[in-house]
């Protein structure tokens, strides 16, 4: 029995560092490829900041091309919600990347991105939501997950009772996502 514990233990410890091996020799990388497809979805938190200081969670997809190894620009959609209003919103947005894994020859990218559009729903308004975050990367396969640091800017038209005024529901945003 011990034997069997053992071999299992040597098959596992093989399969896990087979990737850094290989990411070492002077093989391209899966993520270098371009131009082709690439998609993410990521799930974070908004700690609000703007106007109106509610936090909110939110899931977000952008889908797109990665037109150079550096440069990505798609398209997206998030949903928003609020916990303390129970408000929803859906952002529409472009997405663009530019990432450095090309200069760093690495398993990790840092990368920036901004997300540009507008929102529907209970906050509707101008979305903006620049990032820095940091992709890793599994061997050389295309598949990764990434975090990410931010600032969301969300105009939001609050109706009251002399008319509607606009409000930033902007916050600091937090979110982990997958890269496909």
């Amino acid at each position: 029995m011990r034997t069997y514990v053992k071999t299992l233990l040597v098959l596992i410890a093989v399969i896990l560092y087979s990737p850094v091996v290989k990411a070492q020799s002077g093989e391209s990388y899966g993520w270098e490829q371009a131009p082709r497809y690439r998609g993410f979805i990521s799930e974070g938190y908004v700690f609000g900041t703007g106007d109106v200081k509610e936090n909110r969670s939110f899931l977000s997809t952008s889908h797109g091309a990665q037109i150079t190894p550096e440069l990505f620009v798609g398209g997206g959609v998030a949903v928003n919600y609020w916990w303390d209003s129970e408000s929803w919103s859906f952002p529409l947005f472009v997405d663009t990347r530019v990432e450095l894994h090309k200069a760093l020859r690495k398993n990790f990218s840092p990368y920036i991105s901004t997300k540009l559009g507008y929102s529907i729903g209970d906050c509707e308004g101008l979305y903006i939501a620049p990032q820095v975050g940091c992709h890793f990367y599994f061997g050389h396969s295309k598949f990764g997950i990434s975090t990410a640091l931010g600032y969301t800017f969300q105009n939001c038209e609050v109706e009251t009772g002399f008319g509607t005024v606009n409000r930033n529901a902007g916050g600091i945003e937090l979110s982990v996502g997958l890269d496909i």
